[in-house]
């Protein structure tokens, strides 16, 4: 197999290229190809120099990086094991070469043979002889690893099949989050927790409440913040993504979508376990690089908002929200068919102001020729299929009482289509909250209980437990105080279930009484009779 590395150079050209066909690391040249130039150092460093200098409008030698400086030569460096021989290795650089960038543009492929491995050096120049610059960006890497993928799979080799991605994290960084003492973890979980105090309504509250907590800002302008035991800091934006200062900002503004454990131990039954679910999401998105997270923040906030929701309406469990849809989508029905009757009494009312005189007139002419009747039929059918179907039209003056009344009817109509659309809109809403729901419980909740400190955290949070930073649980009495009036409500739901089913149980009783009063009766009656 090859791994593929890319490096620009902007600066000392010639030095890159004296390295790479260096006759001491390429066994005296034998492993040295030139495409479209010659393998000679002193002719390639002319060969790259003019085609440069004729397209680039710079100088080919720089020897000190300014800023937007271009790049001279492209480097690339293919790495095979020790399995792969110096002569498989240059013939795969060559045809990699080929493949890549053709044979109208300078490249040198150079295979080292001097360490335990060999691997190629293959230097590229900026243009090719009809001006056509190469760009190094992340398109070119990925079909540079697509390329020569391919090539050692022609020739017999295995690929990386399930590459891992780059990580800028340092080893000691890893290994301190590894081993649970990472002090840039506790920073962002100190974060995480201020942004939710009320007391933290921007960033330079913030900044004051972490001072508070002992962290030492060495640039507040670019927020580089460290423990007063560290020696460096680090910007609070390395952290993760939702600490740049937008997403602070951000963060702090919307902090009701914030989970936190004060919050989460207020929450009863379902509630504690999307608000885990929530808060672990949340922190997979804010402590993950830029565009690297499967994770959106407008997906964080929509199941915020559905948490936001189903605690303010007391929902404990799905089949409390499928109660809601239920209701919904019968509230949508009643306006549906109220609106639509309503549709239809515009309707005969237009009738009624085309045909409805003349109707009118023929049915109280007693003497009808059969042209008259044939008309009254015709005219009765059509306004019948309009909806006259149970109006009395044979009453003294019925004709303007019923145009009267449909028109007060009819006026209602606007209102009742608003109604049906703020009942459709919110039917649609509590559907998508079911699904959403449904969907995070049965996926993403799964995936995070069987985490085992996330399973005892949801059973502590359930009973009401805060996880403290010592690793100890304790009751808060700001959470119990909104716990407890969660539990007063549940309680007064209950008391009224009962005082209805007791209600329910002395009306069947005397209902009971009632039958039973009458049976005697009846049986008085019949002996009377006899």
């Amino acid at each position: 197999m090859a791994y593929i590395k890319h490096t620009a150079i902007h600066t000392t050209p010639r030095a890159h290229l004296k390295y790479i066909l260096n006759p001491g690391k390429n066994e005296d040249m034998k492993y040295s190809t030139a495409i479209c130039c010659t393998n000679d150092y002193a002719a390639v460093c002319e060969d790259f120099k003019e085609i440069y200098e004729a397209f680039a409008g710079n100088k080919f030698d720089n020897y000190r990086k300014r800023k937007n400086e271009s790049v001279r030569i492209h480097s690339y460096v293919q790495s095979f094991d020790e399995s792969v021989s110096p002569e498989m290795a240059h013939q795969i650089g060559v045809e990699w070469a080929k493949a890549m960038f053709g044979e109208d543009r300078p490249v040198i492929v150079s295979t080292h043979t001097n360490t335990g491995h060999c691997h190629n050096h293959i230097a590229v120049c900026a243009y090719d002889v009809k001006g056509n610059r190469w760009f190094g960006d992340q398109y070119t890497y990925n079909l540079a690893k697509e390329v020569s993928d391919r090539i050692c799979l022609e020739h017999g080799l295995s690929i990386i099949k399930n590459p891992k991605k780059h990580s800028s994290m340092k080893y000691k960084e890893w290994d301190s989050r590894k081993k649970g003492c990472s002090w840039k973890v506790k920073m962002a979980d100190v974060i995480d927790k201020l942004i939710i105090a009320p007391e933290v309504t921007d960033i330079n509250s913030l900044i004051e409440k972490m001072r508070e907590y002992g962290y030492v800002f060495t640039n507040e302008k670019r927020m580089i913040a460290k423990p007063a035991n560290v020696k460096y800091g680090c910007s609070v934006a390395k952290l993760g993504y939702g600490y740049s200062l937008e997403m602070l900002q951000t963060r702090i503004a919307n902090k009701q979508n914030e989970f936190a454990g004060l919050k989460i131990s207020a929450f009863l039954g379902v509630q504690v376990d999307y608000a885990v679910t929530i808060r672990e999401k949340q922190i997979e998105l804010y402590r993950s690089h830029p565009n690297t997270s499967k994770v959106t923040y407008a997906e964080v906030r929509r199941t915020a908002e559905l948490l936001c929701y189903i605690h303010n309406n007391h929902i404990h469990s799905v089949d409390d929200l499928k109660t809601i849809v239920g209701n919904a989508e019968a509230k949508v029905d009643t306006l549906s068919r109220k609106y639509s009757y309503l549709e239809r009494q515009e309707k005969l009312l237009e009738l009624l102001n085309e045909y409805g005189n003349e109707y009118d007139r023929l049915l109280n002419n007693t003497d009808r020729n059969e042209f008259q009747q044939k008309r009254l039929e015709e005219l009765y059918r059509t306004l019948l299929h309009g909806g006259l179907c149970g109006y009395d039209t044979h009453s003294p003056g019925w004709l303007p009482k019923l145009i009267n009344y449909i028109k007060q009817q009819i006026m209602g109509k606007k209102d009742a289509r608003a109604q049906l659309n703020r009942a459709s809109n919110e039917f649609s809403r509590v559907k998508g909250y079911l699904h959403d729901l449904k969907r995070t419980l049965n996926t993403d909740f799964d995936r995070i209980r069987n985490q085992e400190h996330l399973r005892e955290q949801i059973e502590m949070y359930h009973q009401g437990y805060e996880l403290q930073e010592d690793g100890t649980y304790i009751r808060e009495p700001e959470p119990t105080a909104v716990r407890n009036a969660e539990l007063d409500y549940l309680a007064r739901l209950e008391e009224e279930k009962q005082r209805r089913a007791e209600m329910e149980y002395l009306l069947e009783l005397e209902k009971q009484e009632e039958r039973e009063r009458q049976e005697r009766a009846r049986r008085r009656s019949y002996g009377h009779s006899r």
